[in-house]
């Protein structure tokens, strides 16, 4: 059992006038996908009571993924406006009243969550006082209740942040807590100032920690016990990059 924990949300395309609102949100993504290829996973996030909340819920309902939503009345569904260009996105956010960040540690102790084997927490609660406050007290409880191994997405997002200063504490901080991460690598290299990889998962991580570093068309690298793998990729021409790094397109779109 994997549970994921994070932001659930609506991503927004706009072309030629036309609004497309469809499910997102990346730790929402990869439990869509582990559902879709028949692994046993549950869900833990929070939207509002809005419409773009009760279209979050009826798709949720209509692939039957196991899930706690917290539905807050005093917060609205987080949005995502996506810009694709030459198939490549880019994403600004609307979660000033946001409901993605506003999560509660008691909900932990869902049944579902204490019995899993890996529980993954995703990273823009962690741009918000709230919700870093949830991510470190979720960590400490992990660690001395349960004994799954704990995930992290670092998937850095420059403007929700106050500054990158800010940035790169908070997740060299939560990065400590994880036993797996994964990274881009740009965003390796932005947190450890180190532009070769290896140097820079060294000072980064412990001897403990597992890392999974994409390279885009390069592939991927996979670290553990000081050992690294590189994996190929495939080239395709990409048409719509939203979602790539967490789920298949398929599971949520």
């Amino acid at each position: 059992m994997i549970t994921s924990i994070g932001e659930i949300l609506v991503d927004i395309f706009i072309d030629n006038n036309q609004k497309t609102v469809l499910p997102g949100g990346a730790p929402f993504n990869l439990a869509c996908n582990i559902s879709s290829f028949g692994g046993k996973v549950f869900f833990y996030g929070a939207i509002g009571n809005d419409e773009e909340g009760k279209l979050l819920t009826n798709f949720i309902n209509s692939k039957h993924i196991s899930t706690r939503i917290d539905i807050l009345q005093n917060r609205q569904t987080t949005e995502a406006l996506v810009e694709l260009i030459n198939g490549e996105r880019s994403f600004k956010f609307v979660r000033d009243l946001g409901a993605d960040y506003c999560l509660n540690v008691s909900n932990i102790q869902n049944e579902s969550i204490l019995n899993s084997n890996i529980i993954h927490l995703g990273s823009l609660m962690l741009s918000k006082r709230k919700g870093r406050i949830f991510f470190f007290e979720a960590c400490e409880y992990i660690h001395n209740n349960l004994k799954a191994k704990l995930s992290f997405d670092v998937n850095y997002r420059d403007d929700i942040f106050t500054s990158e200063d800010e940035a790169k504490k908070i997740f060299v901080e939560a990065i400590k807590q994880a036993d797996i991460i994964k990274f881009t690598s740009e965003e390796l290299e932005l947190l450890s100032g180190e532009k070769d990889i290896r140097s820079a998962l060294k000072s980064l991580l412990n001897e403990k920690q597992i890392a999974v570093v994409t390279l885009g068309e390069e592939g991927s690298i996979f670290y553990s016990n000081n050992k690294y793998i590189h994996v190929s990729t495939f080239k395709l021409k990409p048409v719509d990059t939203t979602g790539a790094g967490d789920a298949d397109r398929k599971s949520t779109r």
